[in-house]
């Protein structure tokens, strides 16, 4: 059982409740610990979790480790407290809010720190998927990668992912504009349809022998009208979404990505992903199956599995020295230095 605690109520920190309320056999929720009181009512009436009202009470229910989900601008002192306080903790995105923060938290590293971060994209099944086309070295060496479908750091990660880059910053060309937009859904669900000026980034990477193309608008998040794109291209084939086409002994193949749901047509099995395959292959098998959950959920289950391995067997998954790599060439993109 992985025994987890969590250090922040926002957003995402209710991702890795309704992850452990699904996978009670795997995951065992010790509490949250919430500085503001109106906030941690709220939670009691929403969850029905261990709410701690200070950093040592969480600690005093013996968690393996502690998420750290507060605000970017204060998650490295968060990290850096709970490190010092001997905590193992896997660390929400990003590590650093800007160049500034994430050098100086870089420089103050102990190496003796247990620490990951919880990157995730990278973890969805068809990202894995799509992984495991590329490994199979079906459209030969990839040279370069589009991404319109996560922003910033999320991106350079899924880039460096696909392209196989490790410790590289890339030159980075961009530009931002403003369109229009409407816009009808959000965190909160879905809103009245507004007219709204979105930015528009576009940067191109530049890592000497590959390239990648980061075109993202924040609102492709909770939209349908600006659907996500990935195209991976390598010298002997691409892959499009789902659809892989390929060169094999002078002929073109071509084959689309099948994800198996259970739970439709009179299946009573539950309502879950199964598996991704394609030619007969299984490219990714769900470990979390029966429980429902988002591809985005079953990511993030993915991270608190490899932290817990990580703790261990020593074995990074997701370093601070990636994380802050990812961060730095955002940064790239909005000019920052």
């Amino acid at each position: 059982m992985i025994r987890f605690g969590v250090v922040g109520a926002g957003w995402r920190s209710e991702f890795y409740i309704r992850i452990a309320d699904a996978l009670p056999y795997i995951f065992d929720f010790a509490g949250i610990y919430i500085r503001n009181p109106k906030t941690a009512q709220k939670f009691s009436k929403k969850y029905n979790v261990n709410i701690c009202s200070s950093l040592d009470e969480l600690l005093d229910l013996k968690p393996d480790f502690v998420v750290s989900c507060v605000n970017k601008a204060s998650m490295c002192d968060e990290v850096k407290l709970l490190c010092e306080k001997g905590v193992a903790v896997l660390s929400e995105t990003p590590i650093g809010a800007s160049n500034e923060q994430t050098d100086r938290f870089l420089a103050e590293f102990n190496p003796s720190w247990r620490v990951q971060v919880a990157e995730q994209f990278h973890l969805q099944p068809r990202n894995q998927a799509i992984k495991a086309i590329i490994d199979s070295g079906i459209i030969g060496e990839v040279s370069h990668v589009n991404l319109a479908c996560c922003h910033d750091y999320h991106a350079v990660s899924l880039i460096r992912h696909f392209l196989r880059i490790n410790n590289q910053l890339p030159q980075v060309k961009q530009v931002e504009f403003g369109q229009n937009l409407c816009v009808y859904n959000s965190r909160s669900g879905y809103i009245s349809p507004a007219e709204k000026t979105a930015t528009h980034t576009l940067a191109f990477l530049d890592y000497t022998s590959k390239t990648a193309l980061y075109d993202f608008i924040k609102e492709q998040y909770f939209s349908d009208i600006r659907r996500s794109r990935i195209v991976i291209q390598g010298d002997k084939g691409e892959i499009v979404d789902d659809t892989c086409t390929y060169l094999k002994d002078g002929r073109v193949h071509s084959f689309t990505l099948s994800r198996l749901c259970r739970g439709a047509d009179g299946n009573l099995d539950g309502l879950y992903l199964d598996r991704i395959t394609a030619e007969g292959k299984v490219l990714y098998e769900n470990p979390f199956y029966k429980a429902r959950l988002t591809d985005e959920e079953i990511a993030i289950a993915h991270c608190l599995v490899k932290m817990a391995e990580y703790l261990k067997s020593g074995t990074e998954f997701y370093s601070v020295q990636e994380a802050a790599l990812d961060a730095k060439t955002a940064f790239l993109f909005h000019n920052e230095v």
